[in-house]
């Protein structure tokens, strides 16, 4: 017994223990990377495919193909506005009175790319039921699908209005502006959606049993940091591929024209959102220090 107790007081400190807390450090998170698989793998990778499917189907697409969601955009965009659409073959939705095309480059499909990887990737990994993963899944799709069909009809009515305006000169053009609409619009949106996921997923974890001060702390770093999901995947979608795809090298001022204005639309909306946060927060601050 004295040996043993020579031997174990001579290891010293640094030596197995710390050793084998490692192991068992490293075992647990090998093991919670396995059971991150078992429990979201089929669902990655259908979500995954789900994706490149639309990709490839929309670089595949002829306007015939993509009625599906041309034509409940043109029927919300002419409901909303009175401007009738008739489909013509091999163009889109047609409004012949004002010149007005919506074509398969009108579509959404890569907004709806955006909103779907978005709702599905950052979310089904805080679902611990497989049910609830599979309708959560099926509801991301379905749910982007909406969103898309409402933000491109709104895009395309702003775009019409802002052309009528006749508000471009030099460098600003229709193109140019018609680029930046897109992006404020699109991404607004996405931020919009992205919130009400994370304002359900705080209803279902109960968030509100947190005290005030805690929930104004947390809700505070929310804000500046919620940006940051939605801001990768359009950028993913919008940059990152088309990056990986030469687009750089094909047309470099191009390219560059697109990241900036990717990158400009994207801060701004990111912007107006900070402020209303920070302007809601001062109002109800007010109302609570009053006697």
């Amino acid at each position: 017994m004295l040996s043993v107790t020579t031997i174990e007081n001579s290891r010293g400190p640094g030596s197995s223990i710390p050793h084998e807390h490692g192991q068992e450090a490293l075992l647990g998170k090998i093991d919670k990377g396995k059971v991150f698989v078992l429990q979201n793998g089929i669902f990655i990778v259908l979500a995954s495919f789900l994706a490149v499917g639309l990709k490839y189907h929309y670089s595949e697409a002829r306007s015939e193909d993509l009625v599906w969601i041309l034509r409940p955009t043109a029927s919300l965009v002419e409901w909303i506005s009175g401007i009738p659409f008739e489909e013509e073959a091999h163009t889109g939705f047609v409004s012949y009175a004002r010149r007005i095309v919506i074509a398969p480059a009108c579509a959404g499909v890569n907004f709806l790319v955006i909103a779907f990887c978005m709702a599905a990737f950052s979310s089904l990994h805080r679902i611990q039921r497989q049910r609830v993963k599979w309708l959560w899944l099926t509801g991301s799709l379905v749910s982007a699908y909406g969103l898309t069909v409402f933000a491109n009809a709104v895009r395309i009515m702003v775009s019409i209005y802002s052309y009528d305006a006749d508000i471009y000169s030099g460098w600003l053009t229709p193109q140019r502006m018609h680029r930046l609409e897109g992006v404020i619009i699109y991404f607004f949106f996405l931020c919009l959606f992205y919130r009400i996921i994370t304002a359900v997923f705080s209803l279902i974890e109960r968030a509100q049993r947190q005290n005030e001060a805690e929930r104004g702390t947390a809700n505070s770093s929310r804000c500046a940091l919620a940006g940051r999901v939605p801001l990768f995947w359009y950028g993913l979608i919008t940059l990152a591929i088309p990056l990986l795809n030469s687009a750089l090298a094909k047309d470099g001022a191009r390219f560059a024209e697109h990241g900036g204005t990717v990158i400009s639309g994207c801060l701004a909306v990111l912007a107006v959102f900070v402020l209303v946060h920070w302007g809601w927060k001062s109002i109800m601050g007010l109302k609570i220090k009053r006697p």
